[in-house]
């Protein structure tokens, strides 16, 4: 191996770019009064901001994590009053994890957040490299499936 080449390791690219996004979004969160949401507990908000009413198995799957850290992480966006687990219609033997009015209001937050962080990365590069890598990282994304 190249002594260079570990400049070039996709994983930590990836890692150190992931960090840096989320130092950055939880800056972004903090000037909009929300500080204490963690980027981990995206796994979790992100899939209940486009469908809420998930079942954990649904999050998890979604989120790409197990059901064991989806239980933990909602667990903990419970303590902080921003998620409830309710009863399924459905079946009575399964819940559903939903949005608290807390919930709601935190993901405008969240939104204005993500939008911010994207432009400051979108200003370092061109649209069209910025396209690509949005492209490259959702298709990794859904490969890792």
């Amino acid at each position: 191996m190249r002594a260079d080449s570990y400049t070039r390791d996709v994983g930590y690219l990836l890692n150190k770019a992931a960090r840096r996004w989320n130092t950055l979004f939880v800056e972004a969160l903090k000037d909009r009064g929300v500080t204490d949401i963690r980027p981990s507990f995206g796994a979790v908000l992100v899939p209940l901001f486009r469908e809420d009413g998930l079942r954990p198995g649904e999050l998890a799957e979604r989120g790409g994590l197990s059901k064991q850290t989806v239980t933990s992480l909602v667990k903990r966006l419970e303590d902080l009053g921003y998620v409830e687990r309710r009863a399924d219609p459905e079946d009575g033997r399964a819940m559903r994890i939903t949005l608290t009015d807390s919930g709601h209001r935190m993901k405008q937050a969240v939104r204005e957040s993500v939008e911010e962080v994207e432009a400051k990365i979108a200003d370092l590069v061109d649209e069209k490299d910025f396209e690509t890598t949005v492209g490259w990282l959702s298709t990794l994304g859904a490969a890792a499936r």
